[in-house]
């Protein structure tokens, strides 16, 4: 494949002119907007904090002091603002505050990489006072003889979730000392904190709380979070403690948006290029030019591919991918070579949304719409070096949810920020947890934490105690994925990073082809027993996308009917991948189809169901007109739900095979693909108006005739986006609006 190459312009007269002046330019640009320069102010604050503040030479802005002033009455704060905008000197001041009279603080940070990055920083503004040495990171790379040391002599620990669950409560009693005096408890990132993930922590951060308290100890909590809708809510929701919010607005450089439109491929504009190439393409013009470029994708292959797509150019050892399932030793050397100008350009997954210091940027580019209005300024916040006029650019790809925003980018720019959630009362996480809250302590059943209608029956109950049977609950517990770890290596044993269960079985199944930064690999073999996966070095001209059946089993006794025909209830969801297609780069013909058959993924989760209309249709259209609107449903859901679309599903049924409460006939159900269930469906369910609306609208918008990635084919779909018919799903969402009219909030 040839990738324009850019040419130099001078002088620079803004980033859109750099772009229009690219050799085969199409007039891809179809908004711009400069959005102006909005740096914070420093005000004068003569508070406690002042002295430290002093003594690193440092003035606080506006929103910093306010949040000084309400730590200093005792508050717990959560700041909610912009990237860049200063939020970890908040939390540093006060802590390295009481590291001088002997307080210690906890922080917790979402990954290991992350608190390893911000060690750095906290180290360096606590050797001002020769406390340097009190500073620990402590994870699961820390060695044995330095995990004394934190526990003995450590003032400030920076950790994540993991470690605190698996580490550090079990074993409280060796924290004795730094539990007794616990100041400050950090909490970084907090908006990362949702959905599952954002469930385990809002109870571990209950018994880190509970424990602190046994100790003697009430930290007060400083949280830091992207700009969400909802801060003081989600970071109570997350503690169990009254939180005041600071929030504030401001960009310290002007910024160019761009709204990139990948070219048409006909007259009519129905068929456009692959925006993975249309970002290959620019990743050439930000190396070519020594741009420092992040390239976010919405996933590990899409990031690859890119990546794969500049080499066989002059610039192709200046891009590399970057995403999760890399070894720690990769990310890190990758993150050098960055700072350091060896690499330009890094094609990221959001792995690097968080606020790892790679340096200032140039340039953001986001390949595909994030899935919220959050993560798609967490992610083009990135972007600004000093005061230097700085690129947000966003590609759409061929997606409902991208073709929503790419007809309205006004929208885009102006919509508020959605409410992150995190629910502690999950009641499929909540039992594991108590279990391990009562080998740490007993718990008494008048304990804010013990839920009594959430317990098992395992609990052991004795004088309003309960305490549990296991001897280790801690390692019943997966935080993060299935639980099950597959590891990757090469057939000479060289270690490759690691899947998670169901990962492994869609991306790593015998026969698949591997993307690792750029290079193709072909699977040889997975072995299930072994929890193993070998590589092969492959020079395949194709990748290959997996096929997978899905059933859904309803638990008629936890049902209801949250309005009239829409139903919500637990489900048991059972996936198994019979297949794999293979298909041309680039191109993405298809080339073949394999049979295969992997074992079977089963978990509990929550659904919301409804029977459409099906009587207006022709029999025969009836399977392909409900699956068409369960996909265009799925990829509208985030407007509503901060949810990403691979984190729901969907299975339709022309009939369903087995009893229903909601009675008989075609059924659509969208579930939480996650264990438990997130919350997704149900708050889809009470806003089924509106989403059913969305819905209609983008399919009788949608200028295709017969169906497109912007309106109704999954990149998720099981059986490869076949069976579709999107005039039926039309038909079927024209009388589901009617019957659901958007009204009234709902």
């Amino acid at each position: 494949m040839a990738l324009m190459l850019p040419l130099a312009v001078e002088p620079f007269g803004g980033y859109k002119n750099w772009l229009e002046a690219l050799p085969g330019y199409a007039q891809q640009i179809s908004y711009h907007r400069l959005l102006p320069a909005l740096p914070p102010q420093p005000v004068p604050y003569e508070g406690a904090f002042k002295p430290v503040l002093a003594s690193w030479g440092l003035a606080p802005y506006a929103h910093q002091a306010r949040a000084f002033e309400l730590l200093e009455e005792g508050r717990n704060v959560v700041l909610a603002t912009p990237t860049a905008s200063g939020k970890s000197l908040v939390f540093q001041a006060p802590v390295v505050s009481a590291m001088q009279e002997g307080e210690t603080a906890l922080f917790i940070y979402p990954t290991k990489a992350l608190a390893r990055d911000q060690y750095g920083r906290l180290e360096t503004l606590a050797d001002v006072y020769d406390l340097s040495e009190r500073v620990f990171t402590y994870d699961g790379d820390t060695p044995p003889a330095r995990r004394k040391r934190a526990r003995e002599e450590g003032l400030a620990i920076l950790t994540n979730p993991d470690m605190l669950h698996f580490g550090i409560l079990p074993n409280h009693s060796r924290w004795a000392r730094f539990f007794s005096h616990l100041r400050y408890l950090v909490i970084d990132e907090a908006h990362y904190h949702r959905g599952v993930f954002g469930s385990h922590v809002a109870l571990i951060l209950r018994r880190l709380l509970r424990i602190a308290a046994h100790y003697g100890s009430r930290p007060q909590v400083i949280a830091a979070s992207a700009t969400i809708a909802n801060p003081s809510a989600h970071a109570a929701a997350l503690t169990g403690l009254p939180f005041e919010a600071v929030t504030a607005r401001g960009r310290g450089s002007e910024m160019e948006f761009v709204v990139w439109l990948p070219r048409a491929l006909d007259p009519a504009g129905e068929r456009r290029r692959s925006a993975n190439l249309e970002a290959a393409e620019l990743a050439v013009w930000a190396a070519t030019h020594d741009l420092k470029t992040l390239i976010f994708t919405g996933s590990r292959k899409t990031a690859e591919l890119i990546s794969r797509y500049t080499r066989g150019t002059d610039v192709e050892d200046k891009v590399r991918s970057y995403r999760a399932g890399y070894t720690a030793a990769e990310r890190a050397a990758l993150e050098e070579a960055f700072r350091a100008g060896e690499v330009s350009v890094l094609v990221s997954t959001s792995a690097l949304e968080l606020g790892i210091d790679i340096g200032g940027l140039d340039a953001v580019i986001m390949v595909g719409y994030p899935g919220s209005v959050n993560s798609f300024w967490q992610r083009a916040g990135r972007a600004g070096r000093g005061r230097e006029r700085a690129l947000a650019l966003w590609i759409p790809r061929e997606d409902p949810l991208d073709e929503y925003f790419l007809r309205r980018p006004q929208l885009l720019l102006g919509s508020p920020p959605e409410a992150a959630v995190a629910d502690w009362q999950n009641r499929y996480l909540y039992p594991a947890h108590l279990h391990c809250a009562a080998a740490e302590k007993p718990v008494g059943v008048d304990e804010p934490i013990c839920k009594e209608e959430l317990l098992d029956e395992n609990f052991r109950r004795s004088r309003g105690v309960c305490r549990t049977p296991y001897k280790a609950p801690h390692r019943r517990i997966s935080l993060r994925g299935s639980g099950v770890v597959f590891s990757l290596r090469t057939a000479a044993g060289e270690a490759m990073g690691q899947l998670d269960e169901r990962q492994a079985y869609w991306e790593a199944h015998p026969g698949a082809v591997y993307l690792h930064q750029g290079e193709s690999y072909l699977v040889r073999n997975l072995d299930p027993k072994k929890r193993e996966i070998v590589l092969l070095p492959s020079l395949e001209d194709y990748y290959t996308q997996p096929r997978a059946n899905t059933e859904i089993l309803v638990y008629p006794e936890d049902t209801r009917e949250v309005r009239p025909g829409v139903w919500v209830g637990r489900v048991r969801m059972r996936e198994q991948v019979v297949g794999y297609v293979k298909k041309r780069y680039v191109t993405e013909a298809v080339l073949e189809e394999v049979e295969l058959e992997m074992p079977e993924v089963a978990f509990d989760t929550e659904a919301v169901w409804f029977h459409p209309p099906v009587e207006q249709l022709p029999p025969d259209q009836v399977p392909s007109g409900i699956h068409a609107l369960e996909h265009a449903m799925i990829g509208l859901l985030p407007l509503f739900v901060l949810a990403e679309r691979r984190d729901v599903g969907g299975v339709s049924y022309p009939v369903y095979p087995h009893e229903l409460p909601s009675g008989e006939g075609a059924v659509v159900f969208i579930y939480d693909g996650y264990p438990g269930g997130v919350g997704y469906a149900r708050a889809g369910a009470e806003q089924f108006g509106r989403w059913m609306a969305a819905t209609y609208e983008q399919l009788s918008t949608c200028p295709c005739k017969n169906g497109c990635p912007r309106c109704i084919l999954s990149p998720k779909c099981g059986n490869g986006n076949q069976f579709l018919d999107k005039q039926a799903a039309l038909a079927l969402a024209h009388s589901l609006s009617h019957r659901y009219p958007a009204v009234a909030g709902i």
